[in-house]
């Protein structure tokens, strides 16, 4: 059975991606709060050493990141730096130190958003930091070709997120869960590098 770590695991996205994955791998869930490993996404050196703790593993799945939702007037340069660090460094950080223990032609699987290709009003950050990981993936895929996997899911907003955003996402046909745990499946057992598997476009 392989062995998958999933980080934001207790979010609203990384519970359904657990529930849909347990039944056929080991899965360790990790976060901020555990419940299995508590770990800092930030910190390159703390990520390693949570890693280190549990040996090497098979894949690794990353359910974490957010940005502000601002009209592009209204926006700092610091909300830009941290929707672009929370949602794209903090996973690129995670991806960098999981390399080490990933067994051979493991996986890792990030998560971006559908407004990396398509806009929405307010989305300017999330638009920056979701294009930046769908373009860094393709990178990383060329740069460990043979040695592991590493590819993206990206889906819209999902369903159990639609009461949250309200009428930010009019207009776009929610992910379903089992849409979401198809996905992050397939990431984890098919041949296929470098992609990012888009879940909805809008209507």
């Amino acid at each position: 059975m392989k062995k998958i770590v999933v980080v934001g695991a207790t979010g609203k996205l990384g519970t359904e991606v657990v529930e849909g994955l347990e039944a056929d791998y080991e899965v360790i869930r990790a976060s901020r709060s555990g419940p299995d490993l508590k770990i800092d996404a930030f910190d390159f050196e703390s990520v390693s050493d949570v890693f280190s703790s549990i040996g090497s593993f098979d894949g690794l799945v990353s359910c974490i990141g957010t940005a502000p939702f601002k009209p592009f007037d209204e926006l700092s340069m610091e909300d830009f730096a941290s929707g672009l660090s929370t949602k794209c460094l903090s996973q690129l950080n995670l991806a960098k130190a999981a390399i080490p223990f990933l067994t051979e032609n493991g996986s890792i699987t990030l998560t971006s958003g559908i407004i990396g290709d398509e806009p929405i009003l307010g989305g300017a950050v999330a638009a920056a930091a979701n294009g930046a990981l769908n373009m860094c993936v393709s990178v990383l895929a060329a740069e460990y070709a043979g040695k592991l996997r590493i590819n993206i899911v990206s889906p819209s907003i999902i369903e159990n997120s639609v009461e949250h955003y309200g009428m930010l996402f009019d207009g776009f046909e929610p992910t379903s869960k089992e849409s979401i745990i198809q996905a992050y499946r397939r990431t984890i057992s098919a041949p296929i590098s470098g992609r990012v598997l888009c879940q909805t476009r809008s209507l």
